[in-house]
């Protein structure tokens, strides 16, 4: 109340700011009818919406967005779901709140349930839709490029974690993984891992260590791009251990493995594709684990980032490839086997919103019907 801002244009101007949640929460709440808030100046909200925030006068407050000032919270643990304080307010809604979630939901097709099968049935359906959509996005970009490539560069881009999945995803297209392959591939398979450590690290735009200078330049004719700038990089209140170098690290010796002594680039997908048609969770999690050096305690990629990593990006993109415009594959039977993943902020806070019952999303599978629930909600199809 009262605050004294300084606006970029008007100099000072001194007014109420309101903190939410979501944007779309001024009229959830009722601000937008009630003369109480027009001496609002600022709105500030971690999730902004495409409409503005209208005060019962007319006007309008302006908006700015909290989610860059979040502290980076991926660091690698042990897997374990942060628990939700049943005594915290903010995990609290009222009845009324929830109502009208569940009105927005059913104009779109999805009832409330009325008992626990009902839930475990939508959140089942749920979590297939989502599955569904990020497999057709994967189906539009193996159109365009390879099968090893999409899958590359959809596990860069998770590597990246919430501040740097964009540019992630720009160094995987900067140095594709046929030109990385082709390279490592001319080294004993005990080189490998700091070959492609350190063509990553020169394509990020990142310096090299004293020991990593004989990389050198990159070979002619591999189809490297050229190199990021370093002000791409997000590294602002970025723990060390999700630093985008380590990142790197861990990507290179995610991928050595997958590196054919004849370069082909094609073994990265066909090694993948074998482990979900084994169907078996636990071995194609151990496979995109990499665990900390010795004497270190962080690994590099832990369990519970590999699953994430299998059901979000390989799971999917071996549908696309094995699915042959069915539902069924090995990757979709795959899907529906793995148990529940690591909770994040979403998941957590669409199950509070949405008064869904803890035994319920007990499933990788119904986590991802949360989220897709909290698109839903966000505005999206």
């Amino acid at each position: 109340r009262d605050a004294l801002l300084e606006v970029e244009g008007l100099g000072q101007v001194r007014g109420d700011v309101e903190l939410h949640r979501r944007q779309q929460d001024w009229y959830a709440h009722g601000h937008a009818a009630d003369p109480n808030y027009n001496g609002v100046v600022l709105h500030a909200a971690l999730e902004l919406s495409p409409g503005v925030t209208r005060l019962q006068n007319g006007g309008q407050a302006p908006v700015i967005s909290l989610a860059a000032l979040l502290t980076d919270r991926d660091v690698e643990g042990d897997g374990a779901a942060d628990a939700v304080n049943p005594a915290n307010p903010a995990d609290t809604q009222s009845a009324s709140e929830t109502d009208t979630l569940w009105a927005i939901l059913e104009r779109q097709g999805w009832r409330r349930p009325a008992d626990g099968a009902g839930w475990g049935a939508l959140l089942d359906a749920a979590g297939d839709a989502r599955f569904q959509r990020k497999s057709d996005w994967f189906r539009r970009l193996l159109a365009e490029q390879s099968p090893a490539q999409t899958l590359y560069e959809g596990l860069m881009e998770a590597l990246g974690y919430r501040a740097n999945r964009q540019p992630f995803l720009k160094l995987a297209q900067a140095a594709p993984w046929a030109a990385l392959a082709a390279e490592a591939a001319a080294y004993p398979p005990a080189e490998r891992v700091s070959i492609l450590e350190r063509r990553l690290l020169q394509r990020a735009g990142w310096p090299l260590d004293a020991g990593q200078s004989a990389a050198g330049r990159a070979p002619a004719g591999l189809g490297y791009g050229a190199p990021l700038s370093a002000a791409e990089w997000h590294c602002f209140r970025v723990r060390p251990a999700n630093h985008p170098r380590r990142r790197i690290a861990g990507a290179a010796r995610l991928l050595a493995p997958f590196v054919a002594a004849t370069g082909n680039p094609a073994a990265l997908g066909d090694e993948l594709t074998a482990l979900v048609a084994a169907g078996r969770p636990a071995a194609l999690t151990a496979a995109l684990t990499v665990a900390a050096e010795p004497g270190e305690k962080t690994a590099y990629i832990g369990p519970a980032r590999a699953r994430d990593l299998a059901v979000n990006v390989v799971l999917p993109v071996d549908h696309a490839l094995t699915a042959a415009g069915t539902e069924t594959s090995p990757a979709r039977s795959l899907y529906h086997a793995f148990g529940k993943l690591q909770d994040n902020e979403l998941t957590r806070e669409t199950a509070t919103r949405l008064s869904v019952p803890a035994p319920a999303a007990a499933t990788a599978r119904r986590q991802q019907g949360l989220l897709h629930l909290h698109r839903l909600l966000s505005g999206g199809v």
